[in-house]
């Protein structure tokens, strides 16, 4: 089921539509039966596409007339950043001039807005024109016109992928990192290539990965127009274009036309190869604007902004040219070489037991040279500039260039790095010996949830998704599948790690119809039924998750996460409140405070945080977990953020379920790069401390690797900060860490403090958070995270005759 059309609604639409013939392009009404019901659909007539638009289902399905195109679109709108519902008034449909209008109302909750919806044909590029119009008028007892409120409007649509090779203009290609932002989206098929754009500005694009109606479905993608604010007694505009062309040589110079940008010709040729190359167009800046497919005889021509000044071309990871300087227009041909280059051997090994060490291995293109790509972003052996390094040994071809190679342990290691010059020809041999600086006794990084298939929204293999944890310092994971029980096992036995990384089944329930958010369940027997997800209740599906195994946890996964998929999101949570919401159940176990997919937007998990204090006040003892929630490898890597468990002292092999209970006791604490070492009154997080003494006595140590940041520490009594301590900001250190093993460790202490803390004469709880302000980026590819970790409480109680108990989870 698409993203849209569970929510897309239009309502019914009153009178007969006439439709009028327009400057070389037709339209039409006519009426289809499905079933007992009869669907009215509007088609606009293009030279060699048409439009069908179907006011019942809110789509527009796209055809060619020599059938070689034939895709569905999904219309909805985004009211204040929410998809909505199309409301179409029950007004005849207008048209003049060859375009359809739409009657329109927008309900902001506190306010109305009226409007329309047009489409309209151009008949110069068979681009469909969809524009957005709202008037508002002021609201009742407002003082002016521009008291009507901060609302914003777009428009959205909906549309597969096609050979999932989607193209983001000032970004790329497409993944699945979030929304990003950009001035152009392509879809390039195997017989068509697709645009859309708008004259407004910027698009906002994101991968959608729901359940695929058949197996094998494409990726499909959302599409945003720029939000405009909505003022009062002010016409607002907004619109989306969407153009088709034979290829991706021609689709953007349609695309540019339809979007009023001036272009000029580029012609070339690529040389150095039999096969069909890629040539990308950068900016100055080296953003990617363009992507075309050189013909079998290496020959390329496509109309360019002059904002494109420089050029390349790839096979592979190690085909590309050199970066070529060429502006648009220029009346000779860009000629770019992919002619092979040479090879680099790469060898990674623990510095103090000169080990052979799995880890992430990072090519970074310096000086001019292009970071080179290994391969798709779900494979651990190559995804893009990255790739696992099962035993430590990585051989790869690699173009002529300068690059910067490192390797990567995570967030307990430092990272080394050395910078290379690879030639036509030749090999170049490193070793690279990252160090483990930070000790953590006792405890154990856990990723307690991540996806590989059977997801039906994760190319990943389980052996690529086992590695790829390794790589990162996991030391505990659980393979949270969509409603499928998920099995490390014969992964880890296939490549040699069942020492390496214990694990326990799970599954992910991912409800649906109706759908009100996502739980992780573990451990969960294989061959099991999965607890209830289609048609269900959060009754029902608590109850089956937790039948027989008492010790088992269930959380709640990232409960704000918009568009239905959030549990506290779709309920109208709030947490300052004393009861739920009818339905909504609270005999959970534990709170993803910190996903993955918020690794960016630290504003999100402190949303989530300010919930999960507020339960804490309550009396409510939920433990906080931060996860990845990782579904590929290139991006929003596995391991960050994870959940540091107390284990106490080291017992080879890892038991798993005294991992669990561990966990379920709080004896955690959740980090993206700082590690907490947090002693009050003796007690750990988790713990309980009875005492009427005021102040406590508090110790805590705060470590992080030489390249990660810390800035910042917070003590909160009752979810309140009683006491901040600054951090002096450190620079980023790449290289060997040298002296002794000991010497290394001391130089990551960032804090040592012992102290007092007032925390009252009430019973309450303390938490401790960390940040750093630069971001990981900067030596991580692709993870923009400004690091962040948090303790789990201790719990204080003044008399346990005034404990105030742990109110019922309902």
């Amino acid at each position: 089921m698409s993203a849209f059309r569970s929510v897309v609604a239009v309502a019914a639409v009153a009178g007969a539509c006439a439709w009028i013939a327009a400057r070389g392009c037709a339209t039409s009404t006519h009426t289809e039966q499905r079933g007992p019901r009869e669907v009215a659909t509007t088609t606009l007539l293009g030279r060699g596409v048409s439009y069908v638009f179907d006011p019942k289902a809110g789509k527009i399905v796209v055809k060619t007339h020599d059938g070689s195109f034939d895709r569905e679109i999904d219309v909805a709108l985004v009211l204040d950043g929410v998809p909505r519902p199309l409301e179409i008034a029950r007004a005849p449909i207008r048209t003049q001039e060859g375009e359809l209008g739409l009657p329109m109302h927008f309900d902001f909750h506190d306010a109305l807005a009226s409007g329309s919806l047009a489409f309209r044909l151009d008949p110069s590029s068979d681009a469909l024109l969809a524009t957005l119009s709202v008037f508002a008028l002021a609201e009742p007892g407002a003082d002016t016109p521009e008291s009507w409120g901060e609302h914003s409007i777009a428009l959205r649509m909906e549309l597969p992928a096609m050979a999932n090779r989607a193209f983001v203009s000032g970004v790329g290609e497409l993944s699945d990192l979030g929304v990003v932002s950009g001035s152009i989206l392509s879809i390039e098929g195997q017989s068509r290539a697709l645009a859309v754009v708008s004259s407004h500005g910027s698009l906002q694009v994101e991968g959608i990965s729901e359940e695929p109606s058949a197996p094998g479905a494409p990726m499909r993608i959302a599409v945003t127009s720029p939000a405009e604010r909505v003022v009062a007694s002010h016409r607002i505009l907004t619109d989306l274009r969407v153009v088709l062309a034979a290829d991706s040589a021609a689709i953007w110079g349609l695309a540019h036309q339809v979007a009023g940008d001036v272009t000029a010709k580029v012609k070339g040729i690529v040389t150095g190869t039999h096969e069909r190359a890629q040539v990308f167009g950068l900016d100055a800046e080296d953003a990617p604007q363009l992507v075309v497919t050189a013909g079998g005889d290496g020959r390329f021509a496509v109309d360019a902004p002059k904002s494109v000044v420089r050029w390349y071309a790839a096979l592979d990871a190690s085909r590309t040219s050199a970066v070529t300087a060429f502006v648009p227009g220029t009346p000779w041909d860009l000629r770019l070489d992919v002619a092979p280059g040479g090879e680099l051997r790469v060898r990674i090994v623990d510095a103090d037991t000169a080990g052979p060490l799995t880890a992430r291995l990072i090519v970074h293109g310096i000086d001019g040279t292009l970071d080179p790509s290994f391969g798709p972003d779900y494979r651990a052996s190559g995804a893009g500039p990255l790739v696992d390094a099962l035993r430590g040994e990585v051989k790869t071809p690699l173009p002529a260039g300068r690059y910067r190679v490192a390797a990567t342990k995570g967030i307990e290691w430092s990272i080394d790095a050395k910078t290379v010059d690879v030639l036509p020809g030749t090999s170049t041999s490193i070793e690279l010996a990252p160090r483990h600086v930070v000790p953590t006794p006792g405890f154990i990084g856990c990723d307690l949830h991540v996806h590989a298939r059977p997801s039906f929204d994760s190319p990943v293999l389980p052996e690529d998704r086992v590695l790829s944890l390794v790589a990162a310092g996991i030391d505990f994971a659980v393979p949270s599948e969509h409603n499928i029980v998920g099995d490390y096992a014969p992964a880890l036995a296939t490549l040699g790690f069942t020492h390496d990384l214990a694990t326990v089944n799970g599954v992910e329930v991912t409800t649906y119809n109706p759908r009100f958010g996502h739980f992780g369940v573990f451990p969960y027997p294989p061959k099991t039924k999965v607890p209830p997800y289609r048609a269900t209740s959060p009754a029902a599906l608590f109850a089956a998750a937790r039948r027989g195994d008492p010790s088992r946890i269930l959380q709640v996964n990232h409960p704000r996460l918009p568009m239905a998929i959030g549990y506290f999101e779709v309920y109208h949570f709030d947490a300052n409140t004393p009861r739920a919401p009818p339905g909504m159940r609270l005999d959970f176990d534990s709170i993803e405070v910190y996903n993955g997919y918020d690794l960016a937007r630290p504003e999100r998990v402190d949303a989530v945080m300010r919930d999960w204090f507020g339960l804490l006040n309550q009396g409510r003892r939920y433990v906080a977990t931060g996860s990845s929630d990782s579904h590929r490898i290139q991006y929003q890597w596995a391991g960050y953020p994870r959940t540091m468990v107390n284990v106490g002292p080291s017992t080879s092999p890892l038991d798993p379920l005294a991992v669990v209970a561990s966990l379920k006791a709080g004896h955690a604490f959740v980090t993206s790069g700082p590690m907490i070492e947090l002693s009050l009154a003796g007690a750990s997080p988790g713990d309980e401390v009875t005492t009427t003494a005021d102040p406590l006595p508090l110790k805590l140590r705060i470590r992080a690797a030489p390249w990660i940041d810390v800035t910042s520490v917070e003590l909160l009594v009752g979810g309140k900060v009683v006491q901040s301590i600054s951090v002096s900001p450190s620079a980023t250190k790449l290289g060997p860490e040298l002296g002794s093993l000991e010497e290394a460790e001391q130089r990551t202490v960032r804090l040592d403090v012992a102290r007092s803390l007032e925390v009252g004469g009430e019973n309450t709880w303390v938490v401790v958070v960390v940040r750093g302000t630069r971001r990981l980026d900067d030596v991580l590819p692709f993870m923009p995270v400004q690091p962040m970790a948090f303790t789990n409480p201790v719990w204080i109680t003044r008399d346990k005759a005034r404990r105030r108990p742990a109110l019922p989870r309902r």
